[in-house]
């Protein structure tokens, strides 16, 4: 498995000691926190002797496209259901699966599950042992990165952090980040500010992989509580936006040096934003932004 760590930078910004781990240059085209997923379940995918892989995400989904990468990369082959109808041109994400030559098919939502257990069947017919990847990453690999990437940043920082703060969509890099830094410092707080998904739905998700991954291995069950995943910056919800968090994007960039998205990096940092000018985050504290990456959404979308 090909394991690299990404940069951890300090920012000046707003009062607080803020740290942003850059896993937006994950090395794997288009970086983001699904090539850091994508290491594992193909890991195990490869463990287990299988051949091909399904997958299912959006037109613009970052785990489709780093999965497709990474198979092509390891020279398994690889099926992506969307959950849309095929555009009449491609950007973003979409352009990359189309380059790669992965087959794509398109269908509705509804008939996501129908579909993926078609194609899986369609590759056990051809001979080969197919591997089903939930989507997002949404498994106990997909925790298992992220409960390994807190460690990680704990090392380059050499502190405790008070507040980690990152953008949460199926939940299992939340819930990766969650014990992690609680079992490094109890006290660490990790805040999932939603893309899309409102409570309970969300917070229940999260908790159903925390509790999963703590009990496959053996951990405190302690390091399950408080659990905080607020939906309060969703605008709208997926792939939509709003003009205040558009500003704080373009004013990231033009103070920092930092590239946000949208869709989801942009949404998490703007949350961020508001707990530290609401008070909420006390000045002089200690918080990482965990940036999941997304320059990809940033360039298929029209919004900014």
């Amino acid at each position: 498995m090909r394991l690299t760590a990404t940069p951890l930078i300090k920012v000046n910004y707003l009062g607080v000691n803020l740290f942003v781990k850059r896993d937006d240059l994950y090395p794997i085209s288009g970086g983001g926190n699904k090539g850091r997923k994508a290491e594992y379940i193909l890991a195990k995918c490869i463990a287990e002797g299988c051949n091909a892989v399904v997958t299912c995400g959006g037109a613009q989904s970052n785990h489709v496209r780093a999965t497709a990468i990474r198979c092509k990369e390891l020279g398994i082959i690889c099926t992506i259901v969307i959950h849309a109808s095929e555009p009449s041109e491609s950007n973003g994400n979409l352009k990359l699966l189309q380059l790669l030559g992965v087959k794509i098919v398109y269908c509705e939502m509804v008939d996501v599950a129908k579909v993926m257990d078609a194609e899986m069947a369609e590759h056990a017919k051809q001979g080969l042992k197919p591997y089903y990847i939930w989507g997002g990453g949404h498994c106990l690999e997909g925790t298992q990165a992220f409960y390994d990437a807190a460690f990680e940043a704990h090392t380059q920082a050499k502190q405790h952090f008070d507040l980690v703060f990152h953008a949460s969509g199926t939940g299992a890099t939340q819930a990766g980040l969650h014990v992690g830094f609680k079992k490094i410092n109890l006290a660490t707080q990790v805040i999932g500010i939603s893309v899309a998904r409102q409570n309970p739905r969300g917070t229940e998700a999260i908790t159903h992989s925390v509790l999963e991954f703590v009990n496959e291995n053996e951990l405190d069950t302690q390091l399950s509580e408080n659990i905080i995943f607020d939906d309060e910056f969703i605008a709208g919800g997926y792939e939509k936006t709003n003009p205040e968090q558009l500003n704080v994007i373009k004013s990231v960039a033009e103070q920092t040096g930092i590239i946000l998205d949208p869709t989801y990096s942009g949404k998490g940092w703007y949350g961020m934003q508001q707990y530290i000018k609401s008070g909420k985050v006390k000045p002089g504290s200690n918080v990482l932004f965990w940036h999941t990456g997304g320059l990809l959404n940033l360039m298929a979308t029209k919004q900014i």
